[in-house]
């Protein structure tokens, strides 16, 4: 019994070992080949596997361990350019980019009033089934003041900013706390969605860091930039626009719960709504003095 506990153990750290540095190991393994296939190819494979062989255990063990270390230590630096990546693919640029911030901005602002018009023209015709594609791609464009250069930050901004217009809460300030009131299931799938969307750019950061290797491969570079422009164009945005509805049905399903956790008085009707979302934000963020309004006791 005891050994078949150390089994289950150890098949269980491999299991997690493989799945958190799968993608190091995968590229450790293409480089690898990308470097053979210049000095030597299979023959130059056989003869250093047969050195390996020789070298005591203890240098081989040795020789594993440092390899996992570096895989892991490539693995905890693409974490951290994932944050940073995404947000440069959004459009949070500064300069020298800053001047095709602003022309792509007032290309995506075109592109938002040309749907808008079309959106009214199939209306007015009262063409309905034609409604549903400008409407669709409208919802992925945030108003005016927050519009963002690329498709994917709009994606991402208008699912922020749509909670403000329809409730006024400020969505990313109040995430925090809505996070805290969210049922276990709803923070598993967003947490889901979340990690969905980082390790699709987790992958493109490192099918980029592998076209350094077309030095001594071409194939190199195919097998680097074909990912990076399916995954940048095609399995990003997936992704992100998962994880915007998600964002924004948590405060459409759940944002009575951040009322009713403060004690503060449910809104009314929509206008309301608005209303009291703004001034429960600012009390939140930055507090408020006065007796109004006057918090309600509720059943716990």
């Amino acid at each position: 019994m005891i050994d078949a506990l150390g089994e289950a153990v150890a098949g269980h750290v491999v299991e997690r070992l493989l799945t958190r540095l799968g993608a190091a190991l995968v590229f450790a393994v293409g480089g690898a080949l990308a470097w053979l296939s210049a000095h030597g190819g299979w023959g130059r494979l056989v003869a250093v596997g047969e050195q390996v062989a020789g070298l005591p255990t203890l240098v081989v063990m040795a020789l594993v361990a440092a390899l996992l270390a570096v895989a892991f230590a490539g693995t905890t630096l693409v974490r951290l350019l994932t944050r940073p990546v995404l947000r440069f693919l959004e459009g949070y640029w500064t300069w020298p980019l800053q001047p095709l911030r602003v022309w792509l901005v007032k290309r995506e602002r075109s592109r938002r009033t040309a749907l808008e018009k079309e959106l009214r023209t199939v209306a007015l015709r009262g063409e309905r089934s034609r409604q549903g594609r400008p409407e669709q791609l409208l919802h992925r464009i945030p108003a005016d003041p927050w519009l963002m250069p690329t498709r994917l930050g709009n994606m991402l901004r208008a699912a922020e900013t749509r909670p403000h217009g329809k409730y006024g809460l400020d969505a990313v300030a109040l995430w925090p706390h809505l996070w805290l009131v969210l049922p276990e299931q709803a923070r598993l799938d967003l947490g889901a969605a979340r990690a969905a969307l980082d390790r699709a750019v987790a992958t493109a950061i490192w099918a980029l860091a592998f076209l350094p290797f077309g030095f001594w491969s071409p194939w190199a570079l195919v097998a680097g930039l074909v990912p990076v422009v399916f995954v940048v164009r095609l399995w990003i945005p997936h992704r992100a626009a998962r994880y915007a509805d998600m964002l924004e049905a948590a405060y459409d399903m759940y944002r009575r719960r951040l009322y009713e956790q403060v004690r503060w008085p449910l809104p009314t009707d929509p206008d309301d709504e608005r209303v009291q979302g703004e001034r429960l934000t600012t009390y939140l963020v930055r507090g408020l003095v006065g007796s109004a309004p006057v918090f309600e006791e509720r059943a716990s």
